[in-house]
């Protein structure tokens, strides 16, 4: 069985080199086992490049094509260095790393006024940015967190665990839990701040019905955050972490209200709002994204289910976890 990305970078050995290199010389020794990675993953990269290109390539010609694969794969490798950092490094050290790397720009209010309603706050992001920093940077600022959350090594789980265990902040491993929804929906009504993916293509509950173009691909849209938010009665907010470096983010936060009336004011459902307002910021900033590789199978999947369609041949539907960057 091939070795994804994330647990190759998580290798036991690998974790040690990473402790005694110190996090400079780490970052740079992620960006050579991730082109190790990618020599031996051969179709992963020309997947993800295929993608990438097939998405932007009207109204940019070749060398900026190029400019932006390199910056996906940039983006793809700081968000594991991020994610090792996070677990891995002291507590203290962190606090101080969030205190003169994070900006909020009055962001946070929006969580004061939406937890100050009573009914929790769907915190709904993507894997885009330092994602891994937001659950801590806001445990340390005193909110209620409740992260659901899989991990690709027991070791990271355990770090995280420990780390995190005096801090409110609650970790659910969606590999273990069964009845995830029922789960989100009491930690809502607790008044916690759920995080809350919308990316996660292959965990989509797509409808027949409310379908949209989503970077030219025309998806069903994922039911998931109409009905949390139906059942629960929480504030939705969307917040992402943007990267500037590896020591300079940006908390970019917006209510419903807020997205409508960056899309136009259009009336959209929640769940279709934040991810056409997703994709907006994706189409700006396409290397802070780092799903292009789920992407791109659901894309080659698609047209494959066209093919069979159109001879006649039943080809049943395959989640996409095993091949998640």
């Amino acid at each position: 069985m091939r070795v994804k990305l994330s647990a190759f970078l998580q290798w036991r050995l690998n974790v040690l080199l990473y402790r005694k290199l110190g996090w400079r010389l780490t970052y740079r020794y992620v960006l050579i086992l991730g082109s190790l990675y990618y020599l031996v993953n051969r179709r992963e990269k020309e997947r993800i490049e295929e993608c990438v290109e097939e998405v932007f390539k009207e109204g940019k010609d070749k060398s900026e094509i190029d400019k932006l694969k390199r910056g996906v794969f940039q983006g793809i490798l700081a968000h594991y260095y991020e994610k090792l950092f996070n677990a891995y490094e002291d507590l203290e050290a962190l606090k101080g790393f969030f205190r003169t790397s994070i900006r909020t720009r009055g962001g946070l209010e929006k969580l004061d006024r939406g937890l100050s309603k009573g009914r929790g706050v769907l915190f709904v992001t993507g894997h885009y940015g330092g994602i891994e920093y937001i659950p801590m940077f806001l445990a340390l600022e005193g909110y209620p967190i409740s992260v659901i959350a899989k991990f690709s090594t027991r070791e990271l789980k355990e770090s995280l665990y420990l780390k995190t265990k005096d801090l409110g902040l609650r970790i659910i491993d969606a590999r273990e839990e069964t009845h995830i929804l029922n789960k989100i929906i009491r930690e809502l009504r607790h008044n916690r701040i759920v995080f809350f993916e919308c990316d996660e293509i292959e965990e989509w509950r797509p409808s027949k019905k409310e379908t949209i173009s989503f970077l030219k691909k025309r998806v069903g849209v994922d039911r998931t955050i109409n009905l949390i938010q139906k059942r629960a009665g929480a504030v939705v907010l969307f917040g992402l972490l943007h990267r500037a470096s590896l020591d300079d983010y940006e908390l970019l936060l917006n209510d419903y209200e807020g997205i409508l009336q960056s899309l136009g004011k259009r009336s959209y459902s929640v769940g279709v709002a934040i991810l056409k307002y997703f994709e907006k910021l994706i189409y700006i900033h396409p290397e802070a994204w780092y799903q292009w590789n789920n992407f791109a199978q659901m894309r080659a999947t698609s047209a494959l289910d066209r093919k069979m369609f159109r001879a006649g041949v039943s080809l049943p539907r395959a989640a996409f976890n095993d091949n998640a960057v």
